[in-house]
């Protein structure tokens, strides 16, 4: 009879232990599709935020070359090249965004990791573009501003505009989309590993 207890008592632990491990898997998992959930929506929210500006930008730009176009080469040069930077990028923004909607934490996890490999592709090829891009629309303003004699005032407005930006984009690439793109990638491969 002790025996026969002692088994009983035995299953039903062995139980318990299968039925608490179930669980501690279910809380992993569901603390993982958290992280990596709380990193696409701030990756989605940054890019789309980006897209109404960018088009915001369309309308000064158009402006600016009705209002002062034809008078300085290099003022002329430096709106059309701003609009053309508008135009390229604006589409393949709004593909990275895609892609990044495309990325379901129910579906299957290679999927969703090539989509985020590509996204840190799309990424830093963007880096890359921005560090040639970034120095020839700063050389062409600041020769408008050579060009146009801009007061003292003006200039430390740019120079203030230039290093803000500059630290900005410096803190958007290497902390902000390689922290929450690391994030994703370590999450759906843990995932993937289970």
């Amino acid at each position: 009879m002790e025996l026969e207890e002692l088994k009983n008592v035995w299953s039903s632990i062995d139980e318990r232990l299968k039925k608490q491990e179930s669980l501690r898997e279910c809380i992993v998992k569901e603390m993982i599709y958290s992280k990596t959930n709380k990193s696409l929506k701030r990756l989605l929210w940054s890019d789309s935020i980006s897209i109404p500006i960018l088009l915001l930008v369309v309308p000064f730009i158009v402006y600016a070359y009705g209002k002062f176009g034809g008078k300085h080469i290099v003022w002329d040069s430096t709106v059309i090249l701003a609009g053309v930077f508008v135009i390229v990028y604006f589409p393949i923004l709004v593909y990275r965004v895609y892609g990044l909607m495309k990325i379901d934490l129910s579906g299957n996890i290679k999927n969703n990791l090539y989509y985020i490999n590509r996204y840190s592709l799309q990424v830093n090829r963007e880096k890359i573009f921005m560090k040639f891009f970034g120095p020839v629309l700063l050389i062409l303003i600041s020769l408008v501003f050579i060009e146009a004699k801009a007061d003292a005032f003006r200039w430390v407005i740019w120079i203030c505009l230039v290093v803000f930006v500059t630290l900005y984009s410096y803190w958007s690439y290497n902390k902000f989309y390689r922290k929450n793109i690391q994030s994703i990638q370590n999450n759906l491969e843990e995932l993937g590993d289970e």
